[in-house]
């Protein structure tokens, strides 16, 4: 409903809507992408440490606690969850651009196949 409305007025307005849609990708493709976050993770000292040091910190602080402080023990549990998510989709990024990078070596494996095919 808001995109026709939008469209009627940039008519009206005499503006061209443009979309870069490198910016809506986040400035780069999913292979690029993918590979700088796969070097910021797995870099020595780098983010895969850092999580897995609060994950440790978290196990420590609950370990610690009395088994009768179920809200702290609750809060420790929520922070380790919550950094496993990160961690999650921060492997999810990296595999999306390991599976783009496979699919387009695919895509060209393909296409010298069929011009291989078409001389013969």
């Amino acid at each position: 409903m808001l995109k026709p409305l939008a469209l009627w007025l940039c008519k009206i307005a005499g503006v061209r809507p443009e979309i870069a849609t490198e910016r809506l990708l986040g400035g780069s493709d999913a292979v690029e992408r993918g590979q700088r976050w796969e070097a910021f993770y797995r870099e020595q000292d780098g983010l895969a440490d850092m999580l897995d040091g609060l994950r440790r910190e978290a196990f420590e602080a609950a370990a610690e606690l009395d088994p009768k402080d179920s809200d702290k023990i609750y809060y420790w549990a929520m922070a380790d969850r919550n950094i496993r998510r990160l961690q999650n989709r921060i492997e999810a990024v990296v595999i999306s651009g390991k599976t783009e990078l496979a699919r387009r070596e695919q895509l060209d494996r393909d296409a010298r196949l069929r011009i291989v095919r078409q001389d013969f």
